[in-house]
């Protein structure tokens, strides 16, 4: 499934699934805009990607800032002179563990603003751009626990179902523009971000933050097959079978792949 001369912007990718998925997407031949507030962390994706002969560009930005979304669009047009995927990984989960009436505001503030306004702000601007080139993919990565529930934190959950509910409501607003929008559901992965959040948990019950989060990261996957999983449902084949679902896991994508 190449994904050659196509441009691809990628959120979160510093690090954990955006990292794997920057690095996946320019092996399949996209050119590549990786975008994370982490200025030396999507840098170091930058380096790998260029040590195996692939184009990435760093574009550094906070997606709770509406100007810092309108720069990295516009830094993906100077440079490539479209946009033609849009993968939104990038994602805070805070105060994990922390029952309702503990949840301190800030940090629900700051989860809302990154997962859930960061989406609205990423499909915003993406769609200017994917009309001016005749179409697109646009892929928001939610969580089973947005859906399902579940999530030890209220803010994640939160954002995670709201997430879910932008794509549902401009899903039918995209499809005169040629633009395919999906919710993808990744797997369970010893990213920073899932491992913090058990670490965070186990300190709460007063038990060793690092002996949970050893035993997190060995118990679990890496992102690579998640990453692999987002690639595909960004290419045709993933239009193909995928059909005209909005809401995709892993699991549903290795089932059609009969892997």
């Amino acid at each position: 499934m190449s994904l050659a001369g196509k441009v691809a912007m990628v959120t979160g990718a510093a690090a954990g699934l955006g990292q794997a998925t920057a690095l996946e997407f320019a092996r399949r031949g996209a050119n590549v805009v990786a975008v994370d507030v982490d200025d030396d962390g999507v840098l170091e994706t930058v380096q790998m990607g260029s040590a195996s002969g692939h184009v990435i560009e760093a574009v550094p930005a906070d997606l709770a800032v509406e100007g810092d979304v309108e720069k990295m669009m516009a830094a993906a047009e100077r440079r490539f002179g479209k946009l033609d995927i849009l993968v939104n990984c990038a994602a805070l989960l805070l105060s994990a563990g922390t029952r309702v009436d503990a949840f301190p505001t800030d940090a629900w503030r700051r989860a809302i603003d990154v997962n859930l306004t960061g989406t609205f702000f990423c499909v915003k601007h993406a769609t200017r751009m994917m009309q001016k080139s005749g179409g697109g993919v646009m892929i928001l990565l939610a969580s089973g626990a947005g859906i399902k529930g579940g999530s030890s934190s209220v803010a994640y959950s939160a954002s995670k179902g709201g997430v879910h509910g932008i794509a549902l409501t401009v899903r039918a607003q995209l499809e005169p523009l040629g633009i395919r929008i999906h919710v993808a559901l990744p797997e369970n992965m010893n990213t920073r971000m899932r491992v913090g959040a058990v670490g965070e948990q186990a300190a709460l019950r007063g038990e060793s933050r690092e002996q949970a989060e050893r035993e997190e990261y060995t118990r679990l996957p890496g992102p690579e097959r998640s990453a692999a999983f987002l690639a595909g449902l960004a290419s045709q084949e993933g239009a193909r079978l995928m059909g005209d679902q909005l809401l995709v896991s892993v699991g549903e994508w290795f089932q059609h792949k009969g892997q």
